[in-house]
């Protein structure tokens, strides 16, 4: 598959809060993207003048609240996090709803990644968040094989978590299917690969099901996963009848819930690094500093262009 072929666009939600590692990302695919793959970052329309300076000839700046969001979706306007804690707010942020009850952050913002997606202007769209950091090139590969199936991700191992568990059985009550039917794994992670044409389809399947507009449906649900919902998705139309083939493993070298907080924890990190690792996530909400983050980011691309050059001259390096 040629990269002048590859009909793939890349996809990002962020906001304001997250302006300094989002400016990581984008400066991490203008050096390891495919040249010329259309990046398209949607931010709060009040925050547009903040991540002006991200756009160029292969980045568009859209609107969070203008172009994926219908009219009767509006977010509350809310105090900031010391204020919302001192009044007891939610620390998300909540939308008014005009068909049903205030909508969480979390639920809108996955209302807005299924909608970005199925106005695409490309078939394939890679969805990347804006704490995750490229440190290889992306190869076209890795979104689509020569065949033309495009990457589909799934941990074979289903999580246990109640979340997660709770989130399959909301996307198969969604869908209409039975829970005892799907071989249900994992879909959820940084770098998750959809098709335009079948997003429109579940699209379409939610709506069938549920006899009314597909973004009132999930408006009303109080916990659903998009991941989890795409994923049972092509579940149940077949992997390969949906133009997909299966990869179960991970692009990330992450860091999520447990930090690093010794040079040698910092170290383990480091070397723990892999050869199919394209991105590294640190998530936002870390409580290292930003320095420290660039530190470890640093060491984190050093170690895989070792690897790289390793693997291209000959036995790995250790280093």
């Amino acid at each position: 598959m040629s990269r002048q072929s590859l009909d793939a666009s890349i996809l990002t939600l962020s906001y304001s809060g997250d302006l300094p590692y989002c400016r990581l990302l984008c400066e991490s695919l203008d050096r390891f993207a495919s040249p010329g793959m259309a990046h398209r970052l949607f931010v709060p329309t009040r925050d547009k003048a903040l991540f002006a300076p991200l756009a160029n000839a292969h980045r568009i700046i859209g609107s969070q609240d203008r172009d994926l969001l219908p009219f009767w979706l509006q977010k509350i306007p809310m105090p900031g996090p010391r204020l919302r804690d001192l009044l007891h707010l939610p620390r998300r942020n909540i939308y008014f709803n005009l068909y049903g009850p205030p909508v969480r952050g979390w639920i809108a913002q996955q209302i807005m990644k299924i909608s970005a997606a199925a106005d695409s202007p490309t078939e394939i769209v890679l969805h990347v968040d804006s704490d995750g950091v490229f440190i290889r090139p992306l190869p076209p590969e890795f979104l689509q094989r020569a065949d033309g199936a495009v990457r589909f991700y799934r941990n074979p191992q289903a999580e246990s978590r109640d979340t997660h568990v709770l989130w399959r059985a909301v996307a198969c009550r969604l869908l209409g299917l039975d829970p005892a039917a799907i071989v249900a794994g994992d879909y959820i992670g940084l770098c998750v690969v959809w098709r335009r044409s079948i997003v429109r389809r579940m699209i379409q399947r939610i709506e069938q099901v549920g006899g009314d507009d597909w973004r009132r449906i999930l408006a009303r649900e109080p916990h659903f996963s998009e991941y989890t919902l795409y994923g049972l998705f092509v579940e149940s139309l077949g992997v390969a009848a949906a133009g997909h083939f299966i990869d179960p493993s991970s692009p990330i070298h992450g860091i999520w819930d447990i930090e690093p907080e010794t040079p040698e924890e910092e170290q383990a990190f480091v070397r723990a690094l892999e050869p199919h690792h394209l991105t590294c996530l640190i998530q936002s909400t870390a409580l290292m500093s930003f320095e420290k983050r660039l530190e470890l980011l640093d060491r984190v691309a050093a170690q895989a262009a070792l690897q790289d050059s390793a693997s291209a001259s000959g036995p790995p390096l250790v280093a």
